[in-house]
């Protein structure tokens, strides 16, 4: 990529009827130290160094792991100056003076409580965008005053405060997106034990919302019952295709507003970004049956950081981010995948699936699409894609700068090729992770 810039699951509470079950379930033996119901809240940190993960509160314990700097840890209790702490499932011991208190987003909705303006300014002055019905749901970006800056629809604008009212506040956790299938009848018990009291035994295949890590325990959440399972029986693969009505695709158009991105005479890349959103945005619609939530759907600026609140606020299952590239060199030419690196930049979670997702879409536009040369998947600090919690990636359609690829950017049927490619890369990486 030559041109500088950094881009920057959900249960419904049901009532439970729990009928007579003829199957075995399973359990595994937790350590003694874990007999005993863990009340406290969850806590996160995150490290400051490269940090040993070890066996003992010791600096002669061995080393399990070490944990790269800036990412996010469980927090299960104190040894002295060592906490004992969950990375990736593997529990041990860190030395607390390399952490730092994690900050976990929350994100908050809205609900209008009368026909409201959305506008483009924080004025009574500011044009209107469109007028949101009285009872309609938006989601909340930042404060201005008396005005908030908010989503609807995909739409970006400034609503007056006082005419909304909260209706759900949620806290996005490292771990709130993380699910799990069950490869067994499985007790949810009441404790991480298995002498705990049995809430209910969740069947063979059915997904989980995981919370924490606890020994060889999951703290998880399955038709609103929380509760602890035995990690050695569940995976994070369903072992079937995917329902894909039920999966989150977030589509991030590049730039927008004021922010026109590159630009080449007439051609701006904010509006071909667009374009080709709302082009895939069909596609994965229409063919696949995704549940696709665009940031923006207008020529509208959204900060960096408020593609990713987005990107949570929708309970993504991935991300994808649309751009063109420039360069001050015409002979540049080609389109490419950016995806995270492992450097302390990236916080996202999920940097393998990631670069599974990259690949994926990389390959379909690479095989489909011969007019513009490919030039691959490349490591980059993109901020939309590593600050992301979700499998994330960034697609660079060509340069517009070049004059073979400006060509062919500018033609709806060639960027409905593209869309066609890239929809079809999503969906080949959604069935093989999800």
């Amino acid at each position: 990529m030559l041109k500088s810039k950094l881009h920057t699951k959900l249960f419904i509470s049901s009532t439970l009827i729990v009928s007579a079950v003829t199957f075995t379930p399973f359990d595994f033996q937790s350590p003694s130290s874990l007999n005993h119901r863990v009340e406290a809240a969850t806590k996160y940190y995150t490290t400051t160094v490269n940090l040993n993960l070890r066996k003992m509160a010791s600096t002669s314990g061995t080393i399990l792991t070490t944990i790269p700097s800036g990412k996010t840890v469980t927090y299960i209790s104190t040894y002295g100056s060592w906490y004992r702490v969950s990375y990736n499932g593997t529990v041990g011991y860190v030395s607390s003076q390399y952490l730092k208190t994690y900050q976990p987003t929350t994100v908050k909705t809205y609900t209008t409580t009368a026909n409201l303006n959305l506008r483009k300014m924080a004025s009574t002055s500011g044009t209107i965008l469109t007028t949101i019905p009285s009872g309609k749901e938006v989601i909340y970006l930042s404060t201005y005053g008396s005005w908030y800056r908010v989503s609807y629809n995909g739409t970006i604008g400034y609503v007056s405060s006082q005419y909304v009212k909260v209706t759900s506040s949620s806290t996005i956790t490292p771990d709130s997106t993380a699910t799990y299938y069950t490869t067994a009848n499985l007790n949810l018990r009441k404790m991480a034990s298995t002498s705990g009291t049995i809430l209910l035994t969740i069947p063979s295949g059915s997904a989980v919302t995981y919370l924490s890590t606890y020994g060889s325990w999951y703290r998880v959440t399955y038709k609103g019952v929380t509760g602890y399972v035995s990690s050695q029986y569940v995976t994070t693969s369903s072992g079937g295709d995917t329902d894909t009505s039920q999966k989150t695709v977030v589509i991030d158009a590049g730039h927008g507003g004021n922010d026109p991105g590159a630009v080449y005479g007439s051609v701006y890349e904010k509006v071909i970004a667009l374009d080709m959103a709302k082009r895939l945005m069909s596609t994965l619609t229409n063919t696949y049956d995704y549940n696709v939530k665009l940031t923006r759907s207008t020529d509208t600026y959204l900060s960096l950081s408020e593609r990713v609140s987005l990107s949570k606020s929708y309970k993504a299952d991935v991300f994808v981010s649309l751009h063109a590239n420039s360069s001050v060199y015409s002979s540049a030419h080609g389109h490419e995948v950016l995806v995270p690196t492992t450097e302390s930049y990236t916080t996202n979670p999920y940097v393998s699936a990631s670069r599974s997702l990259g690949s994926s879409i990389n390959q379909e536009i690479g095989s489909r699409i011969s007019a513009v040369q490919n030039r691959g998947v490349k490591y980059q600090n993109v901020y939309v894609v590593g600050k992301n919690v979700v499998p994330s990636t960034l697609v660079e359609y060509g340069f517009i700068s070049n004059s073979n690829d400006r060509a062919y950017l500018t033609n709806a049927t060639n960027r409905q090729q593209m869309a066609n490619a890239t929809a079809t890369g999503i969906h080949q990486f959604m069935r093989s992770y999800y």
